[in-house]
Parts: C-alpha cells; sequence; structure tokens
C-alpha cells in the first residue's frame, strides 16, 4: 500500500470493500479531448477508490460507487484533518450525463470542480497506476470495533502487476487445467468487426481448487 492509500483509508466508509488506485499527481486538463458517455459510466469496479494529488499538489481521496443507472461520487482533500466533498450522483438522460443531488437535479457548474478532478482520474486511470484491495486483519482491536460498527484500524494489502489486455488468440487445440476462482476486472472487449462491448466484473475459475483475491498494479504498453 503506498503511503498516501495508507493516509486515505482513515476517511473513506468500508475501506475494504473498494479497490483502490494511486494515480500520483494529475495533470492540466487543457486540450484534452472529449470522451463519451461510456468512458464515465462504465468504471472498473463496483466501488473503485482514489488517492492522488491535484494540479497543485493537493492530497485528495475518491470514492465510486457504480451501479446499473448512476454513479455515486464521494471525497474529500486529505490536508486540514479532511474536508469533504459535497456528494452528488451523475446517470445518463437522453443524450449526456445529468448530475443530481438527494434526488434534486443540479447542473454540471453545481459540481464542476469536482466533476474535472473526476475527468482527469479516469483519464490517468487507463494509463497506469497502483491499485489495492484491503482485507481487515484479524486482530482483537479490530474484531472490537467491527462488532460495534465501526471501521477497523489495520488491513492486509496485496499486489500483482498486469499488463494491458493482449489480442486473443485463435484456440489451438489440447487443452488445460481450470484455473483458480478469481476476479476480472470490468474491461472493453474489441470484436472482429470492431465492435466494442463493455464486460462488467466477474468471477471466473474453479472455486473447488482455491480462490485467488487480487489488487492491481497496472502497467504500461511500453513496458
Amino acid at each position: 500500500m503506498t503511503p498516501l492509500i495508507q493516509k486515505a483509508v482513515k476517511f473513506v466508509p468500508e475501506p475494504e470493500t473498494a479497490t483502490w488506485f494511486d494515480i500520483g499527481r494529475l495533470e492540466d486538463l487543457v486540450g484534452q479531448q472529449k470522451v463519451s458517455i461510456d468512458f464515465f459510466m462504465n468504471l472498473p469496479y463496483e466501488r473503485t477508490a482514489i488517492a492522488g494529488q491535484d494540479i497543485h499538489g493537493k492530497e485528495f481521496a475518491l470514492w465510486l460507487w457504480r451501479s446499473t443507472n448512476y454513479v455515486k461520487v464521494s471525497g474529500c482533500v486529505l490536508d486540514n484533518g479532511g474536508q469533504y466533498f459535497p456528494p452528488y450522483a451523475y446517470t445518463v438522460e437522453g443524450d449526456g450525463l445529468k448530475m443530481f443531488r438527494k434526488d434534486k437535479h443540479v447542473s454540471l457548474d453545481d459540481v464542476k470542480p469536482v466533476h474535472r478532478m473526476l475527468y482527469a482520474v479516469l483519464l490517468k486511470l487507463q494509463v497506469a497506476s497502483s491499485g489495492y484491495v484491503g482485507a481487515p486483519q484479524n486482530t482483537f482491536i479490530n474484531k472490537k470495533r467491527q462488532a460495534k460498527g465501526k471501521p477497523a484500524l489495520s488491513y492486509d494489502w496485496h499486489t500483482v502487476t498486469i499488463e494491458p489486455p493482449k489480442p486473443k488468440l485463435e484456440h489451438q487445440g489440447g487443452s488445460h487445467a481450470s484455473p483458480r476462482r478469481h476476479q476480472v476486472r470490468g474491461h472493453w472487449r474489441t470484436y472482429k468487426s470492431g465492435k466494442k462491448s463493455w464486460v462488467k466484473e466477474c468471477w471466473k475459475g474453479d472455486a473447488s481448487i482455491g480462490t485467488v483475491f487480487k489488487d492491481y498494479k497496472l502497467k504500461e504498453k511500453n513496458d
């Protein structure tokens, strides 16, 4: 776990339920191309948590909940004990995104600073980041806090390295053993026709021979 994530998890409810990414310092959005609505709606995980620095170097945390029809955004500035952003959600209506708070529509200007930050985060997340999934440590203090509905104080974290999707090769025959049960992140699938389709996160493999819990460190294409 990176020092920035270690700092951020203290401000997030149930941090172990999210996949965490440390995206470092954000870049200025000047000159960035517009993206499709799918870019905002199809997050890699149902719960995605971000720790990073804005373009001025201020540390922040964002946590995103993806539902079937909307995405909820919350977050805070980590300096000065954590100054929380007013949460909002967005969904697709017609040909664009619509924002709302407490079931009331708001304008893009009302959420613009945080939404621009979200845009920059998602752009950077596509390239390379460090990702972590935590589990509360099996300690007396953690058990006592969880019994009272309080978050754990310590977690176990693990990291693996994955590469960007590679072209799928044609099956050449033969067979291989079924892999252990493992989680596959949400991703885009490109068909031979050129059409793209979003594949939701899911579990694959044989649970009877074990389960692999993953967090992610994305690898640059030119590595």
